[in-house]
């Protein structure tokens, strides 16, 4: 896995206390992927945005919530010569003189994390993991029993509380679509009843097969053949990253009152 190097820091961060300097510790910004159905894509959504965010000279962490260690998988075949993402294998048995919150713990620096979530999250799991969020990002399959599934998921998300008490913003991925399916259609109207908005869509492409299998994102390939997709790429970290600056506002703006 990749470690990131340290950055310099703006002497303006500094605060002083006498003769004590402190550097403020920023708070990373963390979307959790979502969904209580295994096979709906969330490794493949977790480990694109982490590529994504570090293409853009974020430090970045994926964290492995999922036993499969998928993402961590990932994480070994990535390149050297791609940008470095941090790796946190939060999955498996803590050893007799271990804690939770010490095999978590995130790099310093770290200035986004995504959470690469397993199948059957729910109760207490699920409430934890949305608190520790900024935004949850749940994909789903545009089939009938994704859909299905999905509705039964975001119920359940609801039921928590914990958007509501903590203002999270819940977003829907429609994960490996073809457009103009009636599929595609009957997951818009779904969408729509719900009241919840569809953020994009990733595409039914083998362009993921390819870049998984090397440790890659679609932002880290290259060629004219992937310029479509990478396009299609930078719009949905695009949208991700404003949602993330909102949300970062609207938290300082309650710390001023």
């Amino acid at each position: 896995m990749h470690g990131n190097g340290s950055r310099g820091h703006d002497p303006r961060q500094y605060r002083d206390f006498g003769e004590l300097r402190v550097i403020p510790r920023a708070q990373p910004r963390t979307v959790l992927v979502a969904n209580a159905k295994g096979g709906c894509g969330k490794t493949t959504l977790a480990t694109n945005l982490a590529a994504w965010f570090a293409s853009r000279e974020k430090a970045t962490a994926l964290m492995d919530f999922d036993p499969q260690g998928s993402s961590a998988h990932w994480l070994k075949l990535r390149p050297t010569a791609a940008a470095p993402i941090s790796g946190i294998a939060a999955y498996g048995r803590l050893s007799s003189n271990e804690t939770r919150s010490f095999r978590n713990r995130l790099p310093r620096h770290v200035e986004r994390v995504v959470v690469d979530s397993p199948a059957g999250l729910t109760g207490t799991d699920l409430y934890d993991r949305i608190s520790d969020s900024d935004l949850i990002l749940v994909p789903i399959l545009p089939s009938p029993i994704d859909i299905h599934s999905a509705a039964n998921f975001i119920r359940e998300i609801e039921m928590t509380g914990a958007l509501r008490e903590q203002n999270k913003q819940l977003l829907v991925i429609a994960n490996r679509v073809r457009r103009n399916t009636i599929m595609f259609s009957k997951l818009n109207a779904f969408l729509a009843e719900l009241g919840l908005p569809r953020v994009t869509y990733t595409r039914d492409s083998q362009l993921y097969t390819r870049a998984a299998a090397r440790g890659m994102g679609i932002i880290d390939l290259s060629g004219s053949q992937v310029e479509d997709e990478k396009t299609h790429w930078n719009r949905i970290g695009g949208w991700i990253e404003h949602q993330l600056q909102l949300r970062h506002q609207h938290r300082q703006q309650m710390l001023q009152r």
